[in-house]
């Protein structure tokens, strides 16, 4: 009887060392196996944070021409003028994700345009000329966007901007007159901005503006009406 207890003592003892000397072997060679595997990258994302960007494109100009001239001229007209012209400047913002889908910017903006358009209208004796065309404008936004996937986002533009126009009237033999007026309006638009790599991004967006009425001075009180569709793509380099 004491012979089998011995005997089962030994056979507990040589268990546990067997147990235990398995188990240090097998983390020993866990260590060695994985201790030079590399770590997995995270997910190559869009970076938030702050942003600078350039950005060019096409103007296209709506102007109604409610046209007033001299009593001298008989030119009834109300044409809808098309100003188009090449487009472009710079952005700063910033923007982040306020959550894993819905994102939010803010926006400042300034670009230099060539759109512009003449028209001519005969009244029998002489002839109405006007030139119109846009110059410089400048704005602010906001961009709430919702992600797309990890290097996408789709967003909205709704704000403000600044446009300077210009209007340049004249009569054959007569009266002429020159205005220079800064429009300002409301901005809604759509767009997409993509990662290219590590920290730039492309854009492209359509907006629309819809510009304040002005009215020609000197001899002539025509009204202009303006809007603006404009068609862009920019290039932003983020700094987070």
């Amino acid at each position: 009887m004491r012979l089998m207890s011995k005997k089962a003592a030994v056979l507990a003892t040589t268990f546990v060392l067997a147990s235990t000397s398995g188990l240090a072997f097998a983390k020993a060679n866990y260590k060695d196996n994985y201790k030079d595997q590399p770590v997995c990258p995270p997910p190559v994302m869009l970076k938030t944070g702050w942003y600078l960007g350039a950005q060019a494109g096409y103007d296209s100009y709506r102007v109604r021409e409610n046209i007033n001239t001299p009593s001298t001229s008989l030119v009834v007209a109300n044409p809808v003028l098309n100003a188009t012209g090449w487009v472009g400047g710079l952005m700063l913002g910033y923007g982040d994700y306020l959550s894993d889908w819905f994102y939010l910017a803010g926006e400042i903006f300034g670009n230099v345009s060539a759109a512009s358009t003449n028209a001519s209208y005969f009244d029998g004796t002489g002839t109405y000329n006007n030139k119109f065309e846009a110059n410089g404008s400048f704005g602010l936004a906001v961009l709430p966007g919702m992600k797309l996937n990890d290097t996408s986002l789709g967003y909205v533009r709704l704000g403000w901007n600044w446009a300077n126009l210009k209007s340049k009237e004249s009569m054959t033999g007569g009266a002429s007159a020159n205005k220079s007026n800064t429009s300002n309006g409301f901005v809604w638009g759509v767009g997409v901005e993509t990662l290219l790599v590590d920290n730039w991004s492309v854009r492209t967006e359509y907006s629309h503006t819809y510009y304040s009425n002005f009215t020609s001075g000197g001899a002539f009180a025509t009204k202009f009406s303006p809007s603006d569709n404009q068609f862009m793509v920019g290039v932003l380099y983020h700094f987070a």
